[in-house]
């Protein structure tokens, strides 16, 4: 119970790692919130967690759009008071052999 009552937001939580330290998170006590790209993801992950008798909630984030990350943050802070603990981990994987690999990406 190392996290109990601790407010956590793990980006790209809908699955994968992201998906893994929520469950581990949850465990330990902490209110988890699955933000992902995929909502409806989210939602389903935060569910499970949720019937286990761990507080969680799912939102939609893209956490490239500073309007999306805001509006989260906020719904966050409106449902639970704030935030103790940030694990960003969303990311992408584009994979090029690396003299093939376009400057943009």
């Amino acid at each position: 119970m190392k996290l109990k009552g601790k407010v956590c937001i793990i980006t790209g939580a809908a699955s994968g790692i992201g998906r893994e330290i929520a469950l581990t998170f949850a465990r330990e006590g902490g209110k988890i919130v699955i933000a992902d790209l995929n909502g409806d993801a989210a939602h389903a992950t935060a569910a499970e967690i949720a019937a286990t008798g761990a507080s969680a909630m799912g939102i939609v984030m893209n956490v490239v759009d500073e309007e999306q990350v805001n509006t989260g943050i906020d719904e966050v802070v409106g449902a639970w008071g704030g935030v103790d603990v940030l694990v960003s981990n969303a990311g992408i994987q584009i994979i090029h052999p690396l003299e093939a690999f376009p400057f943009a990406e």
